[in-house]
């Protein structure tokens, strides 16, 4: 770990000399430089604001490296002052949008506390590249050894199984699921708190979220639909499905008490309780400052040790492939073919109903639609990051589908971190792919669970490095699905991912589309013109 605390006055010089500090500190943790400006330039900007509108003289600066969490954070002492939001009346959600947008290395966090204005830059190293490097070579690896292996005696086999490589992968599944319950609750309970206040998200808050959350449900539904013919659903020995089985679905969301959702690893009850965690953090305010804190510190630990968990998963997949090729249980991998087919049906089919939808509701030729998008499209497509495409997002947001900014403001960095379709779909076919694999029924009852966990986990996992390992947990411990099918499904996720990405991407500026259609918040002329007819308007 590296870190370095240090005050500077808030003069010309010591504001300077605190912009080399960070310049230098960002370059050693190879920080990429475009990267290292906006943070250095951003906090100058910040601490200029201080010194031309506060009382404070002096600010302490504190540099922080460790693993692979950075973090740039200055306390300034005084009134309450937020230097970004000074003067911009754009501040639906502000409190929010901002630590989500810090999350995800997009923008400051500025919070005040005990008397003290405190900003927080959390730039990330993207190494997206190398880790799908690691995670084919790990596959590679392990397919090649594990033919080799056939190779070996029966006796020595079964020892490196059972005695190396089964106990190792028992380990990390338990350290697994040890984090994945906190690591939901905490991010559910946090973004609700984060919040503000009760009244802060207002009008286009509430449409806005409604109509994720709706969708979500509705689209998940849809895809789970187009990919069900290729899966076998029992009826229960050919009884008729029972409503009772529905309510007690709903029932068992509400958990005994605190403690049991995590000892079971129940997603559903774990997010019930973050809920009404966070919504009593969120009307109690000022009277559990500690407490929200807490909640906050403990967020940024748990991902922190997630973040660490997910680099040892290249090591985990190659474990346990070798060990399904030398225990002759390779045919499970082979047989989860159906997942990615399940997987196309079910992105072509949400897909198609945004599209649709915007087409018809808005007029909008489906040519000019697509090829407005499609710059988003292929970026979320070629490198699985919403980050990565969140300039071009915006740009085709405001520019081509002539969103009002204000809305684009609120709604981009809110809906890549909620409202990810794609990922839910995702979820659900994986599901599927190894209930059949494995030979877990699958009744109405046990799909009507699976829609619902996988929607509401695509809501409320949070877009850190191994989210999606963890819901794969918590959804399979859910379903009775075996571990094992972890392994497998977190192999296909580095391929997956990049598909669904896209049609989260894609989701996301149609669902902007329809609700700044909705508010009036909407150039429709400026939609359905294509850059032909653009260029021609600019000229006349």
């Amino acid at each position: 770990m590296e870190k370095t605390v240090r005050e500077y006055d808030l003069t010309d010089g010591g504001i300077d000399a605190a912009s080399e500090a960070i310049d230098q500190f960002l370059a050693q943790a190879k920080v990429a430089k475009r990267e290292a400006l906006r943070v250095r330039l951003a906090m100058e900007e910040a601490l200029l604001c201080y010194r031309g509108r506060h009382t404070a003289e002096r600010a302490t600066l504190r540099l922080q490296r460790r693993l692979r969490s950075i973090r740039v954070e200055a306390a300034i002492p005084g009134e309450r002052l937020d230097p970004f939001r000074e003067g911009n009346d754009l501040d639906e959600g502000g409190a929010m949008l901002s630590s989500m947008m810090a999350n995800m290395g997009l923008a400051p966090l500025w919070q005040y506390r005990d008397g003290v204005n405190r900003i927080l830059f959390t730039p990330k190293r993207e190494k997206r590249q190398s880790f799908i490097a690691s995670m084919a070579a790990a596959v590679i690896l392990a397919v090649v050894l594990g033919l080799l292996g056939q190779l070996l005696p029966d006796g020595l086999r079964a020892g490196i199984t059972d005695g190396v490589i089964t106990p190792v992968f028992n380990t990390f599944m338990g350290l697994l699921s040890a984090v994945a319950g906190p690591m939901i609750f905490l991010s559910v309970a946090w973004g609700i708190c984060c919040i503000g206040d009760t009244a802060t998200l207002g009008r286009i808050g509430k449409r806005m979220v409604t109509h994720f959350v709706l969708m979500t449900f509705l689209l998940t539904a849809a895809g789970g639909a187009a990919m069900l013919p290729l899966f076998s659903v029992s009826a229960g020995g050919g009884a008729a499905f029972d409503p009772s089985e529905l309510r007690d679905m709903v029932l068992d969301i509400i958990p005994d008490n605190f403690f049991t959702p995590f000892t079971e690893g129940n997603p559903l009850q774990i997010i019930f309780v973050a809920v009404l965690v966070g919504i009593a953090l969120l009307v109690l305010g000022e009277k559990v400052s500690v407490a929200a804190t807490f909640i906050e510190q403990a967020n940024y630990v748990v991902q922190l040790i997630m973040g660490a968990v997910s680099t040892l998963v290249p090591v985990f997949v190659f474990g346990s492939i070798l060990n399904m090729l030398l225990s002759d249980s390779f045919s499970a991998l082979v047989r989860s073919y159906k997942v990615v087919l399940a997987l196309g049906l079910s992105l072509l089919t949400v897909t198609l109903i945004y599209l649709v939808l915007v087409c018809v509701r808005l007029r909008v030729r489906p040519g000019v639609l697509l090829k407005k998008i499609m710059p988003t499209f292929l970026l979320g497509l070629s490198t699985a990051s919403s980050v990565a495409a969140y300039s071009t997002n915006v740009e085709c947001c405001e520019k081509d589908l002539g969103i009002d900014p204000r809305l684009i403001r609120f709604g981009v960095p809110l809906g890549q971190v909620v409202f990810m379709p794609g990922a839910a779909v995702t979820l659900l076919a994986a599901a599927l792919g190894m209930a059949e694999v494995y030979g877990v029924t699958i009744s109405p009852s046990w799909l009507l669970t699976a829609l619902f966990i996988t929607a509401v986990l695509a809501i409320a996992a949070p877009p850190v490095p191994g989210s999606a390992l963890t819901c794969y947990t918590l959804l399979f411990v859910q379903l009775g699905v075996p571990a094992e099918a972890v392994a497998i499904t977190t192999a296909l996720n580095v391929v997956l991912e990049f598909t669904s990405t896209a049609v989260n991407l894609f989701g996301l500026q149609m669902a902007l589309t329809l609700v700044g259609n909705s508010l009036d918040m909407l150039d429709a002329d400026a939609l359905r013109r294509d850059g032909r007819e653009a260029a021609e308007s600019k000229r006349a």
